[in-house]
């Protein structure tokens, strides 16, 4: 879905503005977080097995213990999330796990006195542990610290009985309860003898539970960080990197803990999915990130460690937004979340997305761009790309969707899609533009064909606020009044301005406003618009097979400038492949710095099929030759194309290919995505 041939780009209205605030985590509390409440039923379940083992069947404590030690570490998970309000949207629910976890952890004390202990922590983070009480497992000689990571909640005492004369009276006495009721326990138990299950069954488990608990939880994710809350929440608190696919499960997801400090109520299951979401965002505000043996990274370092290319999120290049066309930064998925999905048509919607303030330069668009969008639909990874509708001057991220019989993704957005629904969304690509001058009186045409119009919409609202002496003829054919998208909008446009003239064609019914009635065609193009060798710039969007045969006829009319001759397609018809020998070739493969060979036939798959088979993630969308994003150039041997709707006659000649449709023909081929 990009122009051919290319034209400039026109500036975007404004320069990306400074972030302000946090980047939205994309994730809620939800009525009940079933994972949390799983987490409990499987402690309690595993508590029940510790002490089944010891009293029962006679297992070593050297086994019962450490099943002591991982329910207190688990339980203590239940009970963070719920000091957090991360177990349910009802209070009454969220506290009662809080409740009924906090025996398990520590039976001495209260659910009350525990959650604003570790809300002080949040408040004052780095602080000195008089006021952060986690500061007293990093504070002092490194010998003392197994030491301080026992006795944690000795410390949480200490500090709460320096505040007892603050409290509400109701906590307070609530705490002395727990206390004296433990006290009064523990004395009963071991007068009754049972002083060693006492010990092995909970008061030892529960030791060394705390003590890993101090380490991960506290000393791990700020040890060495001077930086406090108050003065950079984005340097106070750590994430640790490498081997997430086992330190994550074991230990509840706190090697992401950052995120947990910027956004203590998203549920700890989701905190990975908060941290993709806004990684680019984290990076650019000097995140503190450490590998799991305790190297710090730079965001610089985490990047190249990641295999993540700077160019996905720097500064818009050259004043213009990112594209797949090498003018700017490669095209990026960030998951983004539906406003709403609006009726258009009864076979039609329009798609709205939020984009968070930290993406707003991500997201900047010119008129004519589109995006992609992928989902899992029925298991497969499926992706598409659609035109952007609104106007320049909105920055409103809308899309219209048109179900296509037996589409997978069209029919999942129109039957399915719902407002708060995550899609993932590639940052706009494309060039099927111009560039608008306010002080020029211009003549614009514009021909569409059913969803072709969505461009159009952008397009023309775009031109008409940007120049306002110019004017816009639209030739815009469909099945039937029914089937037409933005059939009001645009009768609206042409009204308030008066300087758009539309012409609906429709090939099924006869229109009651007098239009013209059948298809349209390169004749009726030529029909319906007078003199056009004075027309600025043509827009063609539909079919291949309009597009091709209106282009061509327009082009040859004397005095039009087939420059300005802008066309893009939205469906391309198979083809045959245009390779004529077999050959085995040494594919290499460049992206993002990093370089893969493989071998490939030229009579087999495309290059960007057998670099997705290899592990190799290069931009892709439509994979029919229609959009660009899989733009990359030959630098060594040479490739033929299937087809191409995306690329002009200087980036063929300058050795650019589509990947998706490109076979190698020589023995040796290179190909650099980032070029």
């Amino acid at each position: 879905m990009t122009a051919s041939p290319s034209a400039p780009v026109a500036p975007p209205a404004s320069m990306p503005q400074p972030v302000v605030g946090l980047p939205d985590p994309g994730e809620r509390v939800p009525p009940l977080a079933w994972p949390t409440a799983a987490l409990y039923v499987g402690a309690l379940v595993l508590f029940g097995v510790e002490v089944y083992g010891y009293l029962v069947a006679g297992w070593s404590p050297w086994l019962t213990v450490p099943l002591g030690a991982a329910v207190t570490f688990l339980m203590f998970s239940v009970l963070h999330e719920s000091a957090h309000h991360a177990v349910s949207t009802d209070t009454r629910v969220n506290d009662a796990f809080g409740h009924l976890a906090m025996p398990f952890v520590a039976a001495y004390t209260t659910f009350p006195m525990l959650k604003f202990i570790h809300i002080e922590h949040h408040r004052n983070t780095n602080e000195p542990k008089g006021i952060d009480p986690d500061s007293w497992t990093s504070e002092g000689p490194a010998w003392q610290l197994p030491l301080r990571w026992a006795t944690v909640d000795f410390w949480y005492v200490a500090f709460y009985v320096r505040r007892l004369p603050d409290r509400p009276r109701a906590e307070v006495a609530g705490v002395l309860t727990m206390v004296a009721a433990a006290a009064a326990a523990v004395v009963a138990l071991v007068a009754a003898g049972h002083g060693a299950e006492l010990v092995l069954l909970y008061l030892l488990p529960q030791r060394i539970g705390m003590t890993v608990l101090a380490w991960w939880f506290d000393y791990l994710p700020h040890h060495g960080l001077t930086v406090t809350q108050r003065q950079d929440k984005y340097r106070a608190t750590r994430i640790r990197v490498g081997g997430e696919s086992w330190l994550t499960p074991l230990f509840v997801y706190q090697n992401y803990h950052l995120v947990h400090h910027l956004h203590p109520s998203v549920p700890f299951y989701r905190y990975l999915r908060a941290w993709r979401r806004n990684e680019q965002a984290y990076l650019d505000r000097n995140a503190a990130i450490s590998t799991w043996f305790g190297r710090s990274l730079t965001p610089e370092e985490y990047r190249t460690w990641r295999r993540i290319t700077d160019g996905l999120t720097d500064g818009l290049t050259d004043g213009r937004p990112g594209g797949a066309d090498g003018e700017g930064r490669r095209p990026a998925f960030h998951p983004l979340r539906v406003r709403s999905v609006d009726p258009l048509t009864p076979e039609s919607v329009v798609v709205t997305f939020d984009v968070p303030d930290d993406l707003a330069g991500e997201y900047r668009y010119v008129h004519g761009q589109h995006v992609t969008l992928r989902a899992v639909v029925g298991g497969v990874d499926v992706r598409r790309s659609y035109s952007i509708v609104a106007p320049v001057s909105a920055q409103t991220l809308s899309v219209a969707v048109k179900r296509v019989d037996d589409g997978v993704f069209s029919s999942y957005v129109t039957g399915e899609l719902a407002a708060g629904d995550i899609l993932d969304v590639m940052t706009p690509t494309g060039r099927f533009t111009t560039e608008l001058d306010a002080s020029q009186a211009r003549r614009y045409v514009a021909v569409a064909a059913g969803s072709g119009i969505t461009p159009l919409m952008s397009i023309v609202s775009t031109i008409l606020e940007e120049e306002p002496d110019s004017t816009v003829t639209l030739v815009y054919g469909n099945r039937d009044r029914a089937s037409t998208m933005f059939r009001d909008e645009l009768g609206d446009l042409a009204r308030t301005t008066g300087r758009l003239e539309v012409h609906h064609v429709l090939s099924r019914e006869a229109d009651p406003d007098g239009r013209v009635v059948g298809r349209v065609s390169p004749e009726l193009v030529r029909e319906l618009v007078a003199e056009p060798a004075g027309v600025h710039a043509w827009f063609l969007c539909g079919p291949a097979s309009l597009v091709s045969s209106v282009e061509e006829a327009v082009a040859s009319v004397p005095g039009v400038d087939p420059t300005r001759v802008l066309s893009e397609v939205f469906h391309t018809e198979p083809s045959t492949s245009a390779v004529d020998v077999d050959v085995e070739s040494a594919v290499t493969v460049r992206l993002d710095g990093a370089e893969s060979t493989f071998p490939l036939r030229s009579s087999g798959d495309t290059v960007l099929d057998a670099a997705l088979q290899q592990g190799v993630e290069p931009p892709y969308s439509c994979a029919g030759g229609a959009c660009g994003t899989c733009r990359a150039k030959v630098v060594l041997g040479r490739a033929v194309m299937d087809q191409n709707h995306a690329l002009d006659d200087d980036e063929v000649a300058d050795g650019y290919v589509l990947t998706c449709q490109a076979h190698p023909v020589t023995e040796e081929l290179r190909v650099d995505y980032d070029a």
